[in-house]
């Protein structure tokens, strides 16, 4: 009895993993996932799409602002250097007003001190002049203004002036040409002068006699600028004094050839 028992219980196990194990498999479930994958490649290349165009979009817009921000910058730094170099002009203006100021400024400094000296130089010519004011006696009556002497001066003026010496030694010498043996004729009053006269030499000095007398002209005859001249001595009448216009010189019959053939003048006739 016991083992049919044994036996029955066993079979009764077997008989549910025969059935299992015989049993057909059902498929499994993955046409589901599949879809899905398929769908969250197509949102995620949307996303891409619209991320790309997204970033063309925002690549524009950076590019035109940061185009537009340039061009503003240009302009300011522009306006920017206009303005430094107007700013420039006008600080070298004002340094150049302020340099002539202070050059007028200099200049009335030295005015002062011209001034200031020429005080103190009077001043100083009083001071020693005061002892001998000092030292006149008490009650003295003050010495008589001197009158000043009768030297009989020549009658010049500024509408008829004297020579000077020195003026008449810078006088050229012009030879009329004419025959030195016909008697010299003062000319008229001449508005220029004649072509055929020539300029042949200068007075270098003048020879007076003991009595201040003017007694001859010494001559510098060629040369150039008194260096290698022939020196001659002329009496009073060789020479004579014309004026043309406000040209005043001395004019000769004698020709040049003429004055060259005179003896050199001899420096130890007249005292230096």
């Amino acid at each position: 009895m016991k083992p049919f028992v044994i036996a029955a219980t066993t079979l009764a196990l077997a008989l549910p993993a025969v059935a299992q194990t015989t049993a057909p498999a059902t498929p499994p479930a993955t046409a589901a996932p599949a879809d899905q994958a398929e769908g969250a490649a197509a949102t995620a290349e949307t996303a891409a799409d619209n991320a790309e165009a997204a970033a063309e979009k925002a690549a524009d817009e950076a590019g035109a602002a940061a185009e537009q921000a340039a061009d503003e910058a240009a302009n300011a730094a522009d306006q920017a250097a206009d303005a430094a170099a107007t700013a420039a002009d006008d600080a070298a203006n004002a340094a150049q007003g302020m340099g002539d100021q202070a050059g007028d400024a200099a200049a009335a400094a030295d005015n002062a001190e011209d001034a200031a000296s020429d005080a103190a130089d009077s001043a100083a010519d009083a001071a020693a002049d005061a002892p001998d004011s000092a030292a006149a006696p008490a009650g003295e009556a003050a010495a008589p203004p001197v009158t000043p002497p009768d030297v009989n001066p020549p009658a010049i003026s500024e509408a008829d002036p004297g020579l000077l010496g020195t003026w008449i030694t810078s006088r050229r010498i012009w030879t009329t040409n004419q025959p030195s043996t016909q008697e010299w004729s003062q000319p008229e009053e001449l508005e220029e002068r004649p072509a055929e006269w020539q300029d042949i030499a200068k007075v270098n000095d003048i020879v007076l006699d003991d009595s201040g007398q003017v007694v001859g002209y010494i001559a510098d005859i060629g040369g150039f600028l008194g260096i290698g001249a022939k020196k001659v001595l002329l009496g009073v009448d060789a020479i004579h004094m014309v004026s043309v216009g406000t040209d005043t010189f001395f004019a000769t019959n004698y020709t040049k050839a003429e004055l060259e053939a005179l003896p050199d003048f001899d420096e130890k006739t007249v005292r230096k």
